[in-house]
C-alpha cells in the first residue's frame, strides 16, 4: 500500500515537473515567434541591401584635440535613434560614419543613411538632382528648396511646407528671451523620410532623414525608431517593402520631440 502511494506521488511529481518544463519551453517559443512577428514589418520597411551601412552627416569644423568627428547635437541624436532602430531590426553587419568631405565614390555605393537637407549636406543635394534626372518628379518626392527669403522649405509639386520654427524663434527673441534659453521653448518643423534604391548601386538602399531645421532631422530618425508604424500603415497592403517618400510634421518642446505626425507617404516604387 505504501509502495503504491509513493508510486502515485512520484508520477504526480514527474507530471508536474514536465508540465512546468513544457510551459517554459512553450513560453520561450512564443516569445521568439512574437519577436519575429514584431521585427518582420520593420525589416520590410528597412530592407537594406547586403552591404554595410554608412551614415553620411554634414561636415562641421573640427577640433584638433578631438578623436571623434564633429557633428551637431541634432545630427548625433538622429544617428543614435536610427542605430537603435537597426538594433531592433536585428542588423548584424557593419555600421560606419562619414562626414560629407570624406565620402568616396565607393562609399556612395553602400547602403546609406543621409542626415540633413541640402542646406548643410551636399550629398542630399546630389541625391535630389540624381533622382530628378532618373524621372522621379516633385509630386512623388518631398524635396527641399531655398525660398526667396533665404529660408528653406519642403515642396511636393503642389504645395510648400515652411517651418514655423523661424517665426517662433524670431518671436521669442523679440520678446527678450536670451538665445541660450531657446532650447527650453516650443517649436514646430516639417521633415522628410525618403527611402530609395541607391542610384549609384541599385542593390543597396538610401534613406534620407532631413528636417527643415535640425529638430526636424532629429525627429525623422525618432520616427523610424518609435513611430515607424505610421509609415508602414500608409504603404500598399501587399507592398510594404516599397520605396517611399514621407512628410512629417513635428513638435518640439523643452529639449524633447513631443509629437510626430506622418502627414503623407508616397509610394515611389
Amino acid at each position: 500500500m505504501i509502495l503504491s502511494e509513493w508510486k502515485d506521488i512520484l508520477i504526480l511529481t514527474v507530471g508536474f515537473m514536465l508540465s512546468i518544463t513544457a510551459g517554459l519551453v512553450g513560453a520561450k517559443i512564443q516569445r521568439i515567434l512574437d519577436q519575429r512577428g514584431e521585427k518582420r514589418p520593420l525589416n520590410l520597411l528597412l530592407n537594406f541591401g547586403n552591404d554595410d551601412i554608412l551614415f553620411i552627416f554634414p561636415h562641421r569644423e573640427e577640433i584638433i584635440e578631438a578623436i571623434l568627428p564633429r557633428t551637431s547635437t541634432e545630427d548625433f541624436l538622429a544617428m543614435n535613434n536610427f542605430i537603435s532602430a537597426l538594433i531592433n531590426r536585428g542588423w548584424n553587419r557593419r555600421i560606419g560614419v562619414r562626414d560629407t568631405r570624406r565620402v568616396t565614390p565607393s562609399d556612395k555605393k553602400k547602403n546609406l543613411v543621409i542626415i540633413c537637407s541640402p542646406k548643410s549636406n551636399d550629398l542630399t543635394s546630389e541625391l535630389q538632382t540624381t533622382l530628378s534626372k532618373q524621372g522621379l518628379i516633385k509630386k512623388q518626392l518631398f524635396m527641399f528648396e531655398k525660398a526667396v527669403d533665404g529660408k528653406w522649405l519642403i515642396f511636393d509639386g503642389d504645395g510648400t511646407y515652411p517651418s514655423k520654427s523661424y517665426e517662433q524663434e524670431a518671436a521669442y527673441l523679440k520678446a527678450g528671451l536670451d538665445r541660450r534659453d531657446l532650447p527650453t521653448k516650443s517649436f514646430e518643423d516639417y521633415a522628410v523620410i525618403t527611402k530609395v534604391s541607391n542610384p549609384w548601386n541599385e542593390k543597396n538602399k538610401i534613406i534620407l532623414l532631413a528636417g527643415i531645421r535640425g529638430i526636424g532631422t532629429w525627429a525623422a530618425a525618432e520616427c523610424i525608431k518609435k513611430e515607424w508604424r505610421q509609415i508602414y500603415e500608409q504603404l500598399p497592403q501587399n507592398h510594404k517593402d516599397t520605396d517611399f517618400s514621407a512628410l512629417l510634421k513635428i513638435n518640439y518642446d523643452n529639449c524633447d520631440i513631443t509629437s510626430i505626425d506622418v502627414r503623407r507617404v508616397n509610394d515611389i516604387s
